[in-house]
């Protein structure tokens, strides 16, 4: 395995070997806690803790729910972490093995970092800068550059209106620009100065070198200053570490600000409350190297977390590491949002059943309300996991265009390049209570092409492991070594397009096992997603070819190689890419069920009638709203008519009602048009102008 890199630590020396260390990540809805220990020489994933994130109503303070998750470790272990009185946590560890060496937060809860990014040149130190945000809770609401077009009084009434929580600076190579950097610094004082807020936002200044002191001095009496390494030294080099590390820092400060309890137990690690996103990029970028080997025939990999209110995505593409943070998309504070975005096709497709837009729209809006929400029927869950999938198919939509040139104009139906490793991660994809199905959300979401080996996160361990990347990257190397990521299943994932029922691929497997080798022959029928159980800690050597012209094993039309077992097994994705969902509901549920069953090992649901009843036909708000004019035309003109009946009752005479179209023309005023005929009335002044009262009466 590939060494991870890592920091150079302060002192120049090598990293300090610790002992225990308790990491807690605290989400939207649940706080999770585990504790590593050394077992024999190396680091190992000793227990695991969940509990409900209390930083909402009625707590307010993101320790309760800390100390809950920490008393699942310590009854599992036996360990005592917190002192009984100050309900503090006990560091370093005690002699009578109480307490922890080491302590790591991460935080993905609250919104996102609002930033002004103020740069020279948006082709280089603003790219860079924009590079540098990747695993960072960062939202840019707006960017001021040398090129933009507006006058300096606009960019300061920009930087007071926006009240933003950070402002980025960067430009100016080293021992490069320095007036024009002076310009963006001096503006951002200036708005500081006269903005009308108790605390002004951090400034992070990740430009000339240079210029630090001065950068220091103009902010001195207004904010803080986090400095970090040039993003840009020269033209043709970048390095964003040391700023992205400084991003953790200030997000640390904002968080502690904020409240909710944060700024209580920042100071237990020096490395304060870090961006869970961040260890995302770090554990992509250290699977990526340990498997160069296999990504080099394989492909790249895939790091995917659907949060409750935030999501990221983890792409290692060309030897890059590119992350995607979307604090719109998630299946719980942010379904709303991800529903308005992805549109109702999206959900509609992955169900087994005929639906309504109005039940669409209401899970969605509970699941908005109550992020906590399990399903409690079949159909909640089909609901569930087409939230689940439409999620995560969205944000790789909106991903994949910057992953490489190829795929910057891919359509949104176009399959994946080819990916070795897929992590999935969050509660939706990981806790579904059956593997097998955990897999199949997994390749019904990326559909992949060829060979992929799909994992889980079922521990919430890779926000731990980033934390600790940059001070203990041993323990990362030896907990994942271990086996601290779920290994789901091995895929071969067929391309092109099988006709159902058909034979599609043959596969011959022999299982080693102690008791000597079992070979089975099987033949693949198109449109099934074949699993064979290859349990954990056996190998089995595999043969597949396909059986029809126009399908491939990513160009291939035979394999062999050795798997390993999985919690799912052994998965031969018959599909197609890219799947297919027939628009007619009970196709469709024919196929989803079926996949369901083939997936988990039960046998096909039988779905009630009532599923397919044909949708009611909704009113869309427009329709609604044209609906109501032409109410109200109608009974303006029942009005009308109703005043010339009681004229003509006072009048006694017959009023002679108008054709409509002429009507028409008398209210459009049409010129040689001639008024209807009226049967004309006894001259009778006084009935007349009784008769004009009661038409401006009525009219």
């Amino acid at each position: 395995m590939a060494a991870f890199t890592s920091p150079t630590p302060s002192n120049g020396g090598a990293f300090a070997r610790t002992g225990s260390i308790l990491a807690v990540d605290f989400g939207s809805v649940h706080t999770r806690a585990i504790l590593i220990d050394l077992v024999d020489g190396e680091y190992q994933l000793v227990a695991k803790g969940k509990a409900r994130t209390s930083a909402g109503f009625p707590n307010h303070d993101v320790n309760i729910g800390m100390i809950r998750a920490a008393a699942q470790l310590a009854y599992a272990t036996g360990r005592r972490l917190f002192d009984p009185d100050s309900e503090r946590i006990i560091t370093p560890e005690q002699p009578d093995r109480s307490g922890v060496d080491v302590v790591r937060f991460t935080a993905s809860i609250g919104r996102p970092l609002r930033t002004i990014l103020m740069g020279l040149v948006p082709e280089m130190s603003v790219a860079s800068a924009y590079r540098a945000i990747a695993g960072t809770y960062v939202q840019i609401i707006d960017t001021i550059t040398l090129d933009d077009a507006r006058s300096p009084q606009a960019q300061l009434n920009a930087l007071l209106l926006a009240r933003p929580d950070l402002i980025f600076i960067v430009g100016g190579t080293e021992g490069g620009a320095n007036s024009s950097v002076m310009e963006f610094v001096n503006l951002a004082r200036l708005a500081m100065r006269f903005g009308a807020r108790n605390v002004n936002p951090p400034v992070l200044f990740a430009g000339n070198s240079d210029l630090e002191g001065e950068v220091r001095a103009a902010f001195a009496d207004l904010t803080s200053v986090f400095v970090a390494e040039n993003v840009r030294p020269s033209a043709d080099r970048e390095q964003l570490d040391a700023a992205t590390g400084e991003l953790s820092l200030t997000y640390d400060a904002v968080s502690s600000s904020r409240g909710l309890g944060f700024e209580r137990i920042s100071h237990l690690s020096e490395l304060g409350v870090l961006p869970t996103a961040g260890s995302y990029d770090l554990i992509t970028e250290y699977l990526a190297r340990s498997h160069q080997a296999e990504m080099r025939r394989g492909g790249g990999m895939l790091i995917a977390d659907l949060g409750s209110a935030v999501s990221t995505l983890s792409a290692a593409i060309d030897k890059r590491v590119l992350t995607t943070i979307r604090t719109d998309i998630g299946v719980g504070h942010s379904a709303a949002l991800l529903f308005d975005q992805a549109g109702i096709e999206a959900f509609q497709q992955w169900l087994p059943f005929t639906s309504e837009t109005s039940e669409i729209s209401a899970y969605v809006l509970n699941k908005t309300l109550h992020p906590a929400y399990i399903p409690e029927d079949r159909r909640s869950l089909f609901l569930e996991h087409a939230l689940a999938r439409a999620a995560l198919r969205y944000l790789l939509t909106i991903s994949r265009p910057a992953w490489t040139v190829e795929t910057a104009l891919d359509k949104a139906d176009e399959p994946l390049p080819p990916m070795f490793q897929i992590v999935g991660a969050g509660a939706a994809i990981s806790e579904t209570g059956r593997p097998g199905l955990s897999a199949m959300l997994l390749l019904d979401i990326f559909q992949p092409v060829g060979i992929t080996h799909l994992q889980l996160d079922d521990s919430a361990l890779i926000p731990a492991l980033g934390a600790l990347a940059r001070t203990t990257p041993e323990a990362v190397v030896q907990v994942l070594d271990a086996g601290g990521l779920q290994f789901l299943a091995t895929t071969i994932s067929l391309s092109g397009t099988p006709r159902a029922g058909r034979s599609a691929a043959r596969i011959t497997i022999t299982l080693h096992k102690e008791s000597g080798d079992q070979t089975e022959r099987h033949t693949i029928n198109g449109g099934m997603l074949w699993v064979y159980d290859v349990p954990v800690g056996l190998t089995a050597t595999i043969s597949v070819r396909v059986t029809r012209r126009g399908l491939s094993i990513n160009g291939k039309g035979s394999i062999r190689m050795q798997v390993a077992g999985g919690t799912a097994g052994l998965i031969i994705d018959a599909r197609g890419r890219p799947i297919p969902l027939p628009a007619a509901a009970r196709q469709r549920a024919a196929l989803i069920l079926s996949w369901y069953a083939q997936a988990t090992g039960d046998a096909v649901y039988e779905p009630p009638e009532e599923w397919f009843k044909e949708a009611r036909v909704e009113v869309t708000p427009a329709q609604r709203r044209a609906e109501k004019r032409a109410a109200q035309r109608r009974a303006k003109e029942a009005a009308a008519t109703e005043t010339d009946d009681r004229l003509a009752d006072l009048s006694g005479e017959a009023v002679k009602p108008a054709p409509a179209a002429e009507k028409s023309r008398r209210r459009r005023g049409k010129k040689g048009e001639t008024a209807p005929e009226v049967t004309a009335a006894p001259d009778t002044s006084d009935k007349d102008e009784d008769s004009d009262e009661f038409r401006s009466l009525f009219s």
